[in-house]
C-alpha cells in the first residue's frame, strides 16, 4: 500500500503545466510541430516561423519561456538568442543545429540558459525547462512568495506547504501519488489539462501512454473529495480532452 502524504517531501522538478512558451524556428510547419508536443505535456504554446520577426512576437506575448528549434544544419541560433535577449530576459532553450562545441559556446554567449542537441525530443526540452525554473525558484529571495501556497475551491483547502488537504475543515488522507495529481489539477483549476501532461507530471514522461494509471487514481481521489463519486462535481472529465478542477456550482 502506498504510504500517506507527509509534511516536507521534496517536490522535485516542478510541473509547468499551463506555463506560456514560443517555439521559435524556420518555418511554420516546423514551429507547430515542435508546439504541438509541447502542448500535449500542458503548455500553452505560441508558435513564431520567422526569426527575424522573433522579437516582436516574444515582446508582444511575453512568455514564461522561449525555444528556439531552427533544424539540424540551418540558420544560425546563437544571433536568433541574442535578437531575444533586447526584448526578453526569461529561460531561453536552444536545439542545436550543428551540435559543435563552437555553436554551443556562441549560444551561451549570447545569452541562452540551455543547450541541447540537435533532434533533441519534446520530453528532454521539457525537463531541460522544468530544472531551469527549479533554480530559478531556489533562488527566489526567501521574503518573496513566488507560488500560490493554499488553493481554496468549493469546500476544498489544499495547502501545498504543509501537503494537508482538508474538505470542509476535516483533514483528507492522500496519498503522494493522490496528491501530486490534485496539486497538478489545482495549479490550472477551471482549465482542461490534457491527459497525456496530467500523467507526464504525475508519473514522468515515461509513463505517457499509461492512462489507465490516472483513470485509476482519480477514481481514487472522487472516492475521497466527492460528495457522490458517481455524479463529480470537482473532479470532471472533458472527453477527449483531459481533467478539469472545478468549482461546484452552489445550489439556488
Amino acid at each position: 500500500m502506498e504510504p500517506q502524504i507527509a509534511a516536507g517531501q521534496p517536490n522535485g522538478l516542478p510541473p509547468l503545466v499551463g506555463s506560456r512558451l514560443v517555439v521559435v524556428s524556420n518555418g511554420l510547419e516546423r514551429a507547430y510541430d515542435r508546439a504541438r508536443l509541447l502542448d500535449s505535456l500542458g503548455y500553452r504554446v505560441a508558435a513564431c516561423g520567422d526569426p527575424a520577426g522573433a522579437p516582436g512576437f516574444v515582446a508582444e506575448l511575453s512568455p514564461d519561456s522561449i525555444v528556439v528549434d531552427l533544424a539540424r544544419e540551418i540558420g544560425a541560433p546563437d544571433e536568433v538568442v541574442s535578437t531575444l535577449r533586447v526584448v526578453s530576459q526569461v529561460p531561453v532553450i536552444v536545439v542545436g543545429c550543428t551540435g559543435s562545441l563552437a555553436e554551443m559556446t556562441r549560444c551561451f554567449d549570447a545569452g541562452a540558459d540551455d543547450y541541447a542537441r540537435p533532434n533533441a525530443n519534446t520530453e528532454e526540452i521539457d525537463l531541460r525547462l522544468r530544472a531551469l525554473f527549479r533554480r530559478i525558484k531556489q533562488m527566489a529571495p526567501a521574503s518573496v512568495e513566488t507560488t500560490e501556497t493554499v488553493y481554496q475551491i468549493g469546500d476544498l483547502e489544499i495547502d501545498i506547504a504543509s501537503q494537508v488537504v482538508r474538505k470542509r475543515g476535516q483533514v483528507v488522507a492522500l496519498s503522494p501519488t493522490e496528491f501530486r495529481l490534485l496539486v497538478t489539477l489545482a495549479e490550472r483549476r477551471g482549465s482542461v489539462i490534457p491527459a497525456r501532461a496530467l500523467i507526464a507530471r504525475v508519473w514522468g514522461n515515461q509513463y505517457s501512454g499509461e492512462t489507465h494509471y490516472l483513470r485509476l487514481y482519480v477514481r481514487y481521489l472522487r472516492q475521497k473529495l466527492e460528495d457522490d463519486p458517481r455524479h463529480p462535481t470537482y473532479i470532471v472529465n472533458r472527453w477527449g480532452a483531459g481533467y478539469a478542477l472545478e468549482e461546484p456550482a452552489r445550489a439556488a
